[in-house]
């Protein structure tokens, strides 16, 4: 499995505008080779507000395909890039057990409404 851990930074004033356009991200349900993201805020109380999405792909050939053809679409049309203030991407392969655990870190409080199901 692949996954796609993104770290990013936003300021209080603009948290509600990023978890909206978060919250946008349904169109992966219907993507080839897309298993699950979920992701919420790290429970800290410092500023920036930083939020941790995970993204899980079957594959690099379904993720890289998905980059190619389908992500720039979906975060230009949320417009999630203008309240970002940092963001840190890394992609890696790992095991089944691995990613329930990723998925489920005590350290962040999820947003249900972040989490995207494969359909």
């Amino acid at each position: 499995m692949l996954i796609k851990k993104m770290i990013c930074e936003v300021d209080a004033a603009n948290a509600e505008a990023f978890a909206k356009a978060q919250s946008q991200w349904e169109a992966l349900s219907h993507i080839s080779g897309f298993i699950k993201q979920a992701g919420g805020w790290r429970k800290t109380i410092d500023e920036p507000l930083t939020a941790e999405i995970i993204s899980v792909w079957e594959n690099r050939e379904a993720y890289d395909h998905f980059m190619e053809n389908e992500h720039d679409s979906i975060y230009e049309e949320n417009d999630q890039k203008a309240v970002i203030l940092s963001i840190e991407v890394t992609v890696y392969e790992e095991d089944k057990p691995f990613v329930h655990d990723l998925l489920h870190n005590p350290d962040i409080r999820y947003e249900p409404n972040w989490t995207v199901l494969k359909a």
